[in-house]
């Protein structure tokens, strides 16, 4: 398994915008694509960023991904004018370290 992780810098008067067109490439595109696990898509709280991190069974699916016409036209949709910089990065392995649930004694 891959985790891809995908951090656009943009134009904070256009995160929602972008945010919901990544949102339905995601839903209606990706979605379907063999090797996709699942995603998260974060907003920054000052309106400059969002993030997206995907997991894939393996490199190979993710980067056909990139080639599919769905992706490809929010790439060079008018709206992607609004990103100043793309920072993108595959990791093959991560730790995770789950919370402790506390209960408040009364």
């Amino acid at each position: 398994m891959i985790t891809f992780v995908d951090v656009f810098t943009i134009l904070p008067d256009k995160q929602q915008d972008l945010l919901q067109a990544i949102q339905d490439v995601y839903r209606t595109v990706v979605k379907q694509h063999p090797g996709y696990i699942s995603a998260r898509l974060l907003k920054s709280s000052d309106g400059a960023k969002i993030t997206a991190i995907s997991l894939w069974e393996n490199q190979e699916q993710f980067t056909a991904i990139k080639e599919i016409p769905g992706v490809q036209d929010l790439y060079n949709s008018e709206l992607f004018a609004c990103v100043i910089s793309n920072d993108s990065h595959a990791y093959s392995s991560f730790v995770e370290i789950a919370g402790t649930s506390h209960k408040h004694n009364k």
